[in-house]
Protein backbone atom coordinates (compact mmCIF):
# COMPACT_ATOMS: atom_id res chain seq x y z
CA UNK A 1 0.00 0.00 0.00
CA UNK A 2 1.25 3.47 -0.85
CA UNK A 3 -0.10 6.73 0.40
CA UNK A 4 -0.90 9.75 -1.71
CA UNK A 5 -0.31 13.00 0.19
CA UNK A 6 -0.21 10.98 3.37
CA UNK A 7 -3.74 9.66 2.89
CA UNK A 8 -4.36 5.97 2.37
CA UNK A 9 -6.80 6.64 -0.44
CA UNK A 10 -5.10 5.12 -3.48
CA UNK A 11 -3.14 1.88 -3.57
CA UNK A 12 -0.72 0.69 -6.20
CA UNK A 13 -0.51 -3.08 -6.58
CA UNK A 14 2.45 -5.22 -7.59
CA UNK A 15 0.18 -7.12 -9.97
CA UNK A 16 0.33 -4.10 -12.27
CA UNK A 17 3.64 -5.46 -13.54
CA UNK A 18 2.02 -8.78 -14.42
CA UNK A 19 -0.76 -7.03 -16.33
CA UNK A 20 1.77 -4.80 -18.10
CA UNK A 21 3.91 -7.82 -19.01
CA UNK A 22 0.93 -9.76 -20.38
CA UNK A 23 -0.17 -6.74 -22.40
CA UNK A 24 3.40 -6.18 -23.59
CA UNK A 25 3.64 -9.77 -24.82
CA UNK A 26 0.57 -9.46 -27.05
CA UNK A 27 1.95 -6.15 -28.34
CA UNK A 28 5.17 -7.94 -29.30
CA UNK A 29 3.31 -10.91 -30.81
CA UNK A 30 1.09 -8.80 -33.06
CA UNK A 31 4.17 -6.97 -34.34
CA UNK A 32 5.77 -10.31 -35.24
CA UNK A 33 2.74 -11.14 -37.38
CA UNK A 34 3.04 -7.76 -39.08
CA UNK A 35 6.72 -8.16 -40.10
CA UNK A 36 6.48 -11.84 -41.05
CA UNK A 37 7.21 -11.16 -44.74
CA UNK A 38 9.21 -7.90 -44.75
CA UNK A 39 12.75 -9.21 -44.05
CA UNK A 40 12.50 -11.88 -46.79
CA UNK A 41 10.48 -9.89 -49.35
CA UNK A 42 12.68 -10.79 -52.32
CA UNK A 43 12.49 -14.51 -51.62
CA UNK A 44 8.72 -14.43 -51.04
CA UNK A 45 8.25 -12.38 -54.21
CA UNK A 46 9.89 -15.11 -56.28
CA UNK A 47 8.12 -17.89 -54.43
CA UNK A 48 4.62 -16.48 -54.92
CA UNK A 49 5.27 -15.05 -58.37
CA UNK A 50 4.00 -11.53 -57.64
CA UNK A 51 5.49 -8.04 -57.97
CA UNK A 52 7.67 -6.29 -55.40
CA UNK A 53 4.89 -3.75 -54.80
CA UNK A 54 2.46 -6.59 -54.05
CA UNK A 55 4.86 -8.02 -51.46
CA UNK A 56 5.41 -4.57 -49.94
CA UNK A 57 1.62 -4.32 -49.53
CA UNK A 58 1.76 -7.22 -47.07
CA UNK A 59 3.60 -4.88 -44.68
CA UNK A 60 1.83 -1.60 -45.48
CA UNK A 61 -1.75 -2.89 -45.24
CA UNK A 62 -1.43 -3.31 -41.46
CA UNK A 63 -0.68 0.32 -40.54
CA UNK A 64 -3.32 1.41 -43.05
CA UNK A 65 -5.99 -0.29 -40.92
CA UNK A 66 -5.47 2.31 -38.18
CA UNK A 67 -7.02 4.86 -40.51
CA UNK A 68 -10.28 2.92 -40.61
CA UNK A 69 -10.44 1.37 -37.14
CA UNK A 70 -8.33 3.58 -34.85
CA UNK A 71 -11.08 5.80 -33.48
CA UNK A 72 -13.58 2.95 -33.12
CA UNK A 73 -11.05 0.71 -31.34
CA UNK A 74 -10.21 3.47 -28.88
CA UNK A 75 -13.89 4.18 -28.28
CA UNK A 76 -14.52 0.47 -27.64
CA UNK A 77 -11.71 0.43 -25.06
CA UNK A 78 -13.26 3.45 -23.34
CA UNK A 79 -16.70 1.80 -23.25
CA UNK A 80 -15.88 -1.87 -22.59
CA UNK A 81 -12.43 -1.72 -21.01
CA UNK A 82 -8.90 -2.32 -22.24
CA UNK A 83 -8.93 -6.08 -21.56
CA UNK A 84 -12.05 -6.62 -23.66
CA UNK A 85 -10.73 -4.56 -26.59
CA UNK A 86 -7.17 -5.90 -26.50
CA UNK A 87 -8.36 -9.47 -25.89
CA UNK A 88 -10.73 -9.28 -28.85
CA UNK A 89 -7.91 -8.04 -31.07
CA UNK A 90 -5.56 -10.75 -29.83
CA UNK A 91 -8.10 -13.52 -30.51
CA UNK A 92 -8.62 -12.33 -34.10
CA UNK A 93 -4.86 -12.04 -34.62
CA UNK A 94 -4.44 -15.61 -33.36
CA UNK A 95 -7.15 -17.03 -35.61
CA UNK A 96 -5.79 -15.42 -38.77
CA UNK A 97 -2.21 -16.15 -37.77
CA UNK A 98 -3.18 -19.82 -37.69
CA UNK A 99 -4.95 -19.50 -41.05
CA UNK A 100 -1.75 -18.05 -42.57
CA UNK A 101 0.21 -21.03 -41.27
CA UNK A 102 -2.25 -23.51 -42.80
CA UNK A 103 -2.57 -21.87 -46.22
CA UNK A 104 0.64 -23.20 -47.88
CA UNK A 105 -0.26 -26.75 -46.85
CA UNK A 106 -3.67 -26.75 -48.55
CA UNK A 107 -3.20 -24.39 -51.53
CA UNK A 108 -0.54 -24.83 -54.20
CA UNK A 109 -1.07 -21.70 -56.30
CA UNK A 110 1.34 -18.92 -55.36
CA UNK A 111 -1.09 -16.24 -56.54
CA UNK A 112 -3.92 -17.69 -54.49
CA UNK A 113 -1.65 -17.94 -51.46
CA UNK A 114 -0.67 -14.30 -51.88
CA UNK A 115 -4.25 -13.02 -51.89
CA UNK A 116 -5.13 -15.04 -48.82
CA UNK A 117 -2.01 -13.72 -47.08
CA UNK A 118 -3.01 -10.17 -48.01
CA UNK A 119 -6.53 -10.60 -46.62
CA UNK A 120 -5.09 -12.16 -43.46
CA UNK A 121 -2.60 -9.30 -43.08
CA UNK A 122 -5.40 -6.75 -43.45
CA UNK A 123 -7.57 -8.47 -40.83
CA UNK A 124 -4.59 -8.97 -38.49
CA UNK A 125 -3.76 -5.28 -38.95
CA UNK A 126 -7.32 -4.29 -38.10
CA UNK A 127 -7.31 -6.56 -35.03
CA UNK A 128 -3.94 -5.19 -33.94
CA UNK A 129 -5.50 -1.74 -33.75
CA UNK A 130 -7.64 -2.97 -30.84
CA UNK A 131 -4.47 -4.07 -29.03
CA UNK A 132 -2.28 -1.06 -29.73
CA UNK A 133 -4.81 1.64 -28.82
CA UNK A 134 -4.63 0.57 -25.17
CA UNK A 135 -1.02 1.67 -24.68
CA UNK A 136 -2.28 4.52 -22.50
CA UNK A 137 -5.54 3.00 -21.24
CA UNK A 138 -3.92 0.12 -19.36
CA UNK A 139 -1.34 2.22 -17.43
CA UNK A 140 -4.04 4.75 -16.53
CA UNK A 141 -5.98 1.98 -14.79
CA UNK A 142 -3.06 0.35 -12.95
CA UNK A 143 -0.44 3.05 -12.28
CA UNK A 144 -0.43 6.08 -10.01
CA UNK A 145 -0.80 9.41 -11.74
CA UNK A 146 2.89 10.23 -11.29
CA UNK A 147 3.92 6.84 -12.73
CA UNK A 148 1.53 6.66 -15.69
CA UNK A 149 4.02 8.15 -18.15
CA UNK A 150 6.46 5.40 -17.17
CA UNK A 151 3.79 2.74 -17.74
CA UNK A 152 2.91 4.19 -21.14
CA UNK A 153 6.61 4.33 -22.04
CA UNK A 154 7.15 0.66 -21.15
CA UNK A 155 4.08 -0.36 -23.18
CA UNK A 156 5.38 1.63 -26.13
CA UNK A 157 8.78 -0.03 -25.69
CA UNK A 158 7.09 -3.43 -26.17
CA UNK A 159 5.35 -2.08 -29.29
CA UNK A 160 8.71 -1.16 -30.81
CA UNK A 161 10.43 -4.27 -29.45
CA UNK A 162 8.18 -6.54 -31.50
CA UNK A 163 9.32 -4.83 -34.70
CA UNK A 164 12.98 -4.86 -33.69
CA UNK A 165 12.86 -8.56 -32.81
CA UNK A 166 10.82 -9.46 -35.87
CA UNK A 167 13.50 -8.72 -38.47
CA UNK A 168 16.28 -10.95 -37.09
CA UNK A 169 13.78 -13.62 -36.00
CA UNK A 170 12.26 -13.91 -39.48
CA UNK A 171 15.63 -14.25 -41.19
CA UNK A 172 16.92 -16.61 -38.49
CA UNK A 173 13.88 -18.89 -38.45
CA UNK A 174 13.52 -18.91 -42.24
CA UNK A 175 17.22 -19.69 -42.74
CA UNK A 176 17.05 -19.03 -46.49
CA UNK A 177 20.49 -19.04 -48.17
CA UNK A 178 21.38 -17.05 -51.27
CA UNK A 179 19.93 -18.45 -54.53
CA UNK A 180 17.84 -20.98 -52.61
CA UNK A 181 15.45 -23.32 -54.38
CA UNK A 182 11.71 -22.67 -54.16
CA UNK A 183 11.24 -25.65 -51.84
CA UNK A 184 13.79 -24.23 -49.39
CA UNK A 185 12.16 -20.79 -49.46
CA UNK A 186 8.73 -22.33 -48.96
CA UNK A 187 9.90 -24.40 -46.00
CA UNK A 188 11.53 -21.35 -44.42
CA UNK A 189 8.43 -19.19 -44.82
CA UNK A 190 6.23 -21.97 -43.44
CA UNK A 191 8.39 -22.18 -40.31
CA UNK A 192 8.07 -18.44 -39.76
CA UNK A 193 4.28 -18.46 -40.15
CA UNK A 194 3.86 -21.50 -37.88
CA UNK A 195 6.11 -20.29 -35.05
CA UNK A 196 4.63 -16.77 -35.05
CA UNK A 197 1.10 -18.22 -35.03
CA UNK A 198 1.98 -20.30 -31.96
CA UNK A 199 3.55 -17.30 -30.21
CA UNK A 200 0.43 -15.18 -30.85
CA UNK A 201 -1.94 -17.93 -29.68
CA UNK A 202 -0.01 -18.61 -26.45
CA UNK A 203 0.26 -14.88 -25.70
CA UNK A 204 -3.48 -14.49 -26.24
CA UNK A 205 -4.39 -17.35 -23.91
CA UNK A 206 -2.13 -16.01 -21.15
CA UNK A 207 -3.54 -12.51 -21.51
CA UNK A 208 -7.16 -13.64 -21.37
CA UNK A 209 -6.58 -15.94 -18.38
CA UNK A 210 -4.32 -13.77 -16.25
CA UNK A 211 -4.82 -10.09 -17.15
CA UNK A 212 -7.28 -8.09 -15.07
CA UNK A 213 -9.26 -5.06 -16.14
CA UNK A 214 -9.00 -3.11 -12.87
CA UNK A 215 -6.94 -3.27 -9.68
CA UNK A 216 -8.89 -4.14 -6.49
CA UNK A 217 -9.01 -0.44 -5.66
CA UNK A 218 -8.13 2.55 -7.88
CA UNK A 219 -4.43 3.37 -8.17
CA UNK A 220 -5.18 7.02 -8.85
CA UNK A 221 -7.86 9.54 -9.52
CA UNK A 222 -10.17 8.39 -12.33
CA UNK A 223 -12.67 10.94 -13.65
CA UNK A 224 -16.30 10.04 -14.08
CA UNK A 225 -16.90 7.82 -17.09
CA UNK A 226 -18.07 9.57 -20.25
CA UNK A 227 -19.55 7.41 -23.00
CA UNK A 228 -19.23 8.98 -26.42
CA UNK A 229 -19.68 7.50 -29.86
CA UNK A 230 -16.75 7.45 -32.25
CA UNK A 231 -17.85 10.42 -34.37
CA UNK A 232 -18.91 12.50 -31.37
CA UNK A 233 -15.56 11.87 -29.67
CA UNK A 234 -13.70 12.78 -32.87
CA UNK A 235 -15.62 16.04 -33.20
CA UNK A 236 -14.84 16.90 -29.60
CA UNK A 237 -11.14 16.19 -30.05
CA UNK A 238 -10.81 18.21 -33.24
CA UNK A 239 -12.28 21.29 -31.60
CA UNK A 240 -9.09 21.47 -29.56
CA UNK A 241 -6.20 23.38 -31.14
CA UNK A 242 -3.73 21.39 -29.03
CA UNK A 243 -5.15 18.04 -30.17
CA UNK A 244 -5.01 19.13 -33.81
CA UNK A 245 -1.35 19.97 -33.25
CA UNK A 246 -0.78 16.54 -31.70
CA UNK A 247 -2.32 15.01 -34.83
CA UNK A 248 0.17 16.91 -37.01
CA UNK A 249 3.05 15.75 -34.81
CA UNK A 250 1.82 12.14 -34.97
CA UNK A 251 1.41 12.26 -38.76
CA UNK A 252 4.85 13.75 -39.38
CA UNK A 253 6.72 11.78 -36.73
CA UNK A 254 5.40 8.35 -37.67
CA UNK A 255 5.70 9.20 -41.36
CA UNK A 256 9.36 10.19 -40.99
CA UNK A 257 10.09 6.98 -39.07
CA UNK A 258 8.41 4.72 -41.63
CA UNK A 259 9.92 6.65 -44.52
CA UNK A 260 13.41 6.02 -43.16
CA UNK A 261 12.80 2.37 -42.30
CA UNK A 262 11.30 1.28 -45.63
CA UNK A 263 13.81 3.27 -47.70
CA UNK A 264 16.94 2.66 -45.62
CA UNK A 265 18.39 0.02 -47.96
CA UNK A 266 18.43 2.47 -50.88
CA UNK A 267 19.55 5.41 -48.76
CA UNK A 268 22.55 3.50 -47.41
CA UNK A 269 23.61 1.55 -50.51
CA UNK A 270 23.78 4.78 -52.53
CA UNK A 271 27.11 5.34 -50.80
CA UNK A 272 29.82 3.07 -52.16
CA UNK A 273 31.04 0.32 -49.85
CA UNK A 274 27.83 0.16 -47.79
CA UNK A 275 25.65 -2.90 -48.43
CA UNK A 276 22.14 -4.15 -47.66
CA UNK A 277 23.23 -5.93 -44.50
CA UNK A 278 24.62 -2.71 -43.07
CA UNK A 279 21.42 -0.90 -44.07
CA UNK A 280 19.43 -3.38 -41.97
CA UNK A 281 21.68 -2.62 -38.98
CA UNK A 282 21.07 1.11 -39.41
CA UNK A 283 17.29 0.56 -39.57
CA UNK A 284 17.49 -1.69 -36.52
CA UNK A 285 19.57 0.97 -34.75
CA UNK A 286 16.72 3.47 -35.12
CA UNK A 287 14.24 1.04 -33.59
CA UNK A 288 16.57 -0.08 -30.78
CA UNK A 289 17.34 3.55 -29.97
CA UNK A 290 13.59 4.14 -29.85
CA UNK A 291 13.07 1.23 -27.48
CA UNK A 292 15.66 2.59 -25.06
CA UNK A 293 14.24 6.09 -25.41
CA UNK A 294 10.68 4.89 -24.81
CA UNK A 295 11.87 3.22 -21.60
CA UNK A 296 13.78 6.27 -20.34
CA UNK A 297 12.32 9.52 -21.63
CA UNK A 298 8.73 9.20 -20.30
CA UNK A 299 10.14 8.55 -16.82
CA UNK A 300 12.44 11.57 -17.09
CA UNK A 301 9.47 13.60 -18.32
CA UNK A 302 7.52 12.54 -15.26
CA UNK A 303 10.39 13.27 -12.91
CA UNK A 304 10.86 16.86 -14.10
CA UNK A 305 7.10 17.34 -14.61
CA UNK A 306 7.25 18.55 -18.23
CA UNK A 307 6.19 17.07 -21.60
CA UNK A 308 6.71 19.73 -24.26
CA UNK A 309 10.54 19.91 -24.18
CA UNK A 310 10.73 16.24 -25.13
CA UNK A 311 8.49 16.76 -28.14
CA UNK A 312 10.75 19.62 -29.22
CA UNK A 313 13.81 17.38 -28.86
CA UNK A 314 11.98 14.65 -30.82
CA UNK A 315 11.98 17.04 -33.78
CA UNK A 316 15.29 18.85 -33.32
CA UNK A 317 17.69 15.95 -32.76
CA UNK A 318 16.60 13.84 -35.77
CA UNK A 319 17.18 16.73 -38.19
CA UNK A 320 21.02 16.59 -38.18
CA UNK A 321 20.93 12.80 -37.71
CA UNK A 322 18.96 12.35 -40.93
CA UNK A 323 21.44 14.57 -42.73
CA UNK A 324 24.37 12.46 -41.54
CA UNK A 325 22.69 9.20 -42.58
CA UNK A 326 21.66 10.52 -45.99
CA UNK A 327 24.78 12.44 -46.97
CA UNK A 328 27.90 11.33 -45.09
CA UNK A 329 28.25 7.61 -45.92
CA UNK A 330 30.24 6.77 -42.77
CA UNK A 331 29.51 3.49 -40.96
CA UNK A 332 30.25 4.66 -37.39
CA UNK A 333 28.43 7.95 -37.95
CA UNK A 334 25.42 6.18 -39.51
CA UNK A 335 25.02 3.81 -36.56
CA UNK A 336 25.44 6.55 -33.94
CA UNK A 337 23.05 8.83 -35.84
CA UNK A 338 20.44 6.06 -36.18
CA UNK A 339 20.47 5.25 -32.45
CA UNK A 340 20.25 8.93 -31.43
CA UNK A 341 17.53 9.57 -33.99
CA UNK A 342 15.42 6.70 -32.67
CA UNK A 343 16.15 7.55 -29.02
CA UNK A 344 14.59 10.99 -29.35
CA UNK A 345 12.06 10.53 -32.18
CA UNK A 346 10.16 7.39 -31.18
CA UNK A 347 9.42 8.37 -27.54
CA UNK A 348 7.36 11.22 -29.01
CA UNK A 349 4.61 8.60 -29.36
CA UNK A 350 4.10 7.92 -25.61
CA UNK A 351 4.64 11.61 -24.82
CA UNK A 352 1.82 12.63 -27.17
CA UNK A 353 -0.40 9.92 -25.63
CA UNK A 354 0.39 11.28 -22.16
CA UNK A 355 -0.41 14.85 -23.20
CA UNK A 356 -3.75 13.72 -24.65
CA UNK A 357 -4.60 11.93 -21.40
CA UNK A 358 -3.77 15.06 -19.40
CA UNK A 359 -5.80 17.50 -21.51
CA UNK A 360 -8.96 18.79 -19.86
CA UNK A 361 -10.94 18.16 -23.06
CA UNK A 362 -9.92 14.48 -23.10
CA UNK A 363 -8.39 13.17 -19.89
CA UNK A 364 -8.15 9.51 -18.88
CA UNK A 365 -11.85 8.94 -19.52
CA UNK A 366 -11.41 9.40 -23.30
CA UNK A 367 -7.76 8.44 -23.60
CA UNK A 368 -8.46 5.27 -25.57
CA UNK A 369 -10.41 7.07 -28.29
CA UNK A 370 -7.80 9.85 -28.40
CA UNK A 371 -4.93 7.37 -28.78
CA UNK A 372 -6.85 5.55 -31.52
CA UNK A 373 -7.31 8.81 -33.40
CA UNK A 374 -3.63 9.77 -33.05
CA UNK A 375 -2.57 6.32 -34.25
CA UNK A 376 -4.93 6.58 -37.22
CA UNK A 377 -3.49 9.97 -38.20
CA UNK A 378 0.05 8.64 -37.73
CA UNK A 379 -0.75 5.68 -39.96
CA UNK A 380 -1.80 8.04 -42.73
CA UNK A 381 1.64 9.58 -42.48
CA UNK A 382 3.28 6.14 -42.52
CA UNK A 383 1.77 5.52 -45.97
CA UNK A 384 1.74 9.00 -47.52
CA UNK A 385 5.20 10.24 -46.53
CA UNK A 386 7.14 7.19 -47.84
CA UNK A 387 5.15 7.54 -51.08
CA UNK A 388 6.04 11.25 -51.33
CA UNK A 389 9.70 10.37 -50.87
CA UNK A 390 9.52 8.66 -54.26
CA UNK A 391 8.59 12.01 -55.82
CA UNK A 392 11.90 13.45 -54.64
CA UNK A 393 13.95 10.43 -55.72
CA UNK A 394 16.44 10.92 -58.56
CA UNK A 395 18.88 8.58 -60.27
CA UNK A 396 22.57 8.82 -61.01
CA UNK A 397 23.92 8.42 -64.53
CA UNK A 398 24.51 4.76 -63.68
CA UNK A 399 20.86 4.30 -62.72
CA UNK A 400 21.47 4.16 -58.94
CA UNK A 401 18.52 5.56 -56.90
CA UNK A 402 19.44 8.79 -55.11
CA UNK A 403 17.26 9.70 -52.12
CA UNK A 404 19.19 12.73 -50.89
CA UNK A 405 16.45 15.14 -51.96
CA UNK A 406 13.97 12.86 -50.18
CA UNK A 407 16.08 13.14 -47.01
CA UNK A 408 15.93 16.93 -47.30
CA UNK A 409 12.15 16.56 -47.62
CA UNK A 410 12.07 14.61 -44.33
CA UNK A 411 14.27 17.25 -42.70
CA UNK A 412 11.81 19.94 -43.81
CA UNK A 413 8.97 17.95 -42.26
CA UNK A 414 10.98 17.78 -39.03
CA UNK A 415 11.27 21.58 -39.02
CA UNK A 416 7.50 21.85 -39.52
CA UNK A 417 6.89 19.45 -36.60
CA UNK A 418 9.13 21.44 -34.24
CA UNK A 419 7.39 24.66 -35.24
CA UNK A 420 3.98 23.16 -34.54
CA UNK A 421 5.09 21.90 -31.11
CA UNK A 422 6.55 25.26 -30.11
CA UNK A 423 3.63 27.37 -31.29
CA UNK A 424 0.53 25.22 -30.75
CA UNK A 425 1.06 22.67 -27.97
CA UNK A 426 0.58 23.67 -24.35
CA UNK A 427 2.44 22.09 -21.47
CA UNK A 428 0.24 19.62 -19.56
CA UNK A 429 2.77 18.05 -17.18
CA UNK A 430 2.52 18.04 -13.36
CA UNK A 431 4.68 21.16 -13.03
CA UNK A 432 2.37 23.16 -15.29
CA UNK A 433 -0.73 21.86 -13.50
CA UNK A 434 0.83 22.75 -10.16
CA UNK A 435 1.52 26.30 -11.33
CA UNK A 436 -2.07 26.68 -12.51
CA UNK A 437 -3.41 25.39 -9.20
CA UNK A 438 -1.13 27.77 -7.29
CA UNK A 439 -2.32 30.72 -9.36
CA UNK A 440 -5.93 29.76 -8.75
CA UNK A 441 -5.28 29.57 -5.00
CA UNK A 442 -3.61 32.99 -5.04
CA UNK A 443 -6.52 34.45 -7.01
CA UNK A 444 -9.04 32.96 -4.57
Amino acid sequence: MENVSGVEEYQQYGYRWVVLLLYGVILIAQALLWVSFAPIETDVEGLLGVSSFAIRALALVGPLMFVFFGSYAGDLADRRGFKFAAGLGAIICSVFGIIRAIVPHVIDSGTAQYWIYLVCQAIIGAAAVFIVTNMSKMPIKWFREKDRALGIGLATMCFYLGTALGFPLVTGIAGIPESAAASVISAGLNRVLLIFAIVMAVATVLFILLAREDPPTPSGLLPEEVKLGTLEALRRFMRSRVFRALCVVSLLGYGIYMGLIVTMEKIITFHGGLDKDFASFVAMGITIGGIVGAAIIPGVSEKIGLRKPFLILAGLIPIPMMFFIGFMGSKPLDIISAVLLGFFLLPALPVTFTIAGEMEEIGPRLAGAAVGTLMAIGSIGSVVIPALMEVFKTETAAGVPDYRWAILFLIALGVVAVTVVITAIKETGPRARGQVAQQEDETA
